[in-house]
């Protein structure tokens, strides 16, 4: 039993000497009677509370399994910007001008002046035709002149450079800070400069490629959207390995052209496909980058596209790599592709065989992020969101025995 309370503590004679005033007692009634409502609320309240579901404000009561991801950058808040600029181009590596691009921005260049590259060639903004020995070195832009004028939009490594030259009137994909450089390898140097004049015509206000909230696609995804996606591939012989952890909504010519203005490109399907382009690129001077990556399945089938973004040197050890499998869902009347994607960084041992195999990077949330930074970039992302499906992978190992691990989420990204 409690133990008894102390009729004589300070508090309760206090009390007593109030009620046995005759002109209090309604006084001591009334805070009795307070007492017993108070007391008979206070568990009820805390019931009703716990059971009542919460308000549509609440933001405790918010969907965590979906999570919206901005695209715009506030592309249509423009900063006071000058309409014509005047840049000189010097040194080896990229360059940041401090001009501001917005997504759609019509920009004019046009470039002279020269560089004497250390291999002896004197470069104009068109650059020097390349020789044998040039499809060694590991050029910014591989597909253009050594020396040539090159720029770029924003300065992260999902950032895809392209060709100046004298002159070119380019749309801008995203928004982000310009950069511009000589297309110059690591063991080449460049003495001299390019002046580049640069004139802007902003786009029109409103004229956003992200057409779509970022709250509005996300109100239309939830977890239930990949229950019957599996979330990790296997290999032919059973062995889980990557997980799922990109999808893409969109047409199978969306998928095709989006991820080409993303700088990713089909890898071959096999050794002898491999072989044959090879020697036409090399022939053409051109480097060899689609270099055949294994197959492993999702929905009992292999992949039905492969991609690859790589440097023409590296892709041997190095590249950013996706597979991709049509799935019978539809957002909004539109296919939805789920893939894996990882980052080849090295060599480790094959742990089924003993042989040697690519060591992928094992935070891949990192390789997810820099599909939707490629695409982004681009402005081939609409609408982007992260999904937390049900029995999400946080940590596994590809079939090959390699470690990874991840927060779980699928990124999907709307195709433009």
């Amino acid at each position: 039993m409690g133990k008894k309370p102390d009729e004589n503590s300070p508090g309760r004679r206090k009390i007593f000497r109030v009620c046995r005033n005759r002109q209090s007692l309604w006084a001591c009634t009334f805070l009795a009677a307070l007492g017993v409502v108070w007391l008979w609320a206070l568990p009820a309240a805390a019931a009703a509370q716990t059971a009542a579901p919460a308000s549509a404000g609440d933001s405790s009561a918010a969907n965590t399994s979906v999570q919206a991801i901005p695209l715009d950058n506030g592309q249509d808040e423009k900063a006071h910007r000058k309409t014509k600029y005047e840049i000189t181009v010097t040194g080896d590596d990229w360059q940041a001008t401090s001009i501001s691009l917005f997504a759609d921005d019509q920009v004019d260049f046009h470039a002279d002046g020269q560089m004497t590259l250390s291999d002896g060639h004197v470069s104009k903004p068109d650059g020097v035709a390349r020789s044998w020995k040039d499809l060694l070195r590991l050029y910014p832009l591989g597909s253009a002149n050594s020396g040539a004028l090159i720029g770029r939009i924003g300065s992260g490594d999902a950032a895809l450079p392209f060709l100046i030259g004298n002159s070119r009137e380019l749309t801008a994909p995203s928004s982000g800070q310009l950069y511009l450089r000589a297309n110059v390898s690591p063991d080449l140097t460049a003495d001299g400069s390019y002046k580049v004049k640069i004139q802007l015509h902003a786009a029109k206000p409103g004229n956003s490629k992200f057409t779509e909230t970022p709250q509005a696609f996300a109100a239309g995804l939830s977890p239930a959207l990949f229950a019957a996606v599996p979330r990790r591939v296997s290999d032919q012989l059973g062995n889980m390995g990557d997980m799922v952890n990109f999808a893409l909504i969109g047409t199978e010519e969306q998928v095709k052209t989006d991820l080409a203005k993303a700088g990713w490109l089909p890898t071959d399907a096999n050794s002898t496909d491999a072989l044959f382009h090879g020697l036409l690129e090399t022939l053409s001077r051109q480097p060899y980058t689609a270099v055949p990556m294994s197959t492993l399945y999702l929905f009992g089938r292999p992949q039905d596209m492969a991609y690859a973004r790589a440097h023409m040197i590296a892709v041997a050890a190095t590249r950013n790599h996706m597979r991709l499998w049509k799935t019978t869902e539809s957002v909004d009347g539109l296919p939805l592709w789920v893939g894996s994607a990882t980052h080849d960084n090295g060599f480790e041992t094959d742990q089924r065989n003993g042989n040697v195999t690519h060591h992928i990077d094992p935070d891949i949330d990192q390789e997810r992020d820099f599909i939707l930074a490629s695409l982004k970039d681009a402005g081939a992302a609409k609408a982007a969101a992260y999904v937390l499906p049900t029995n999400p992978v946080s940590e596994a190992r590809t079939a090959t025995g390699g470690s990874f691990n991840s927060d779980g989420k699928i990124l999907v990204v709307l195709l433009q």
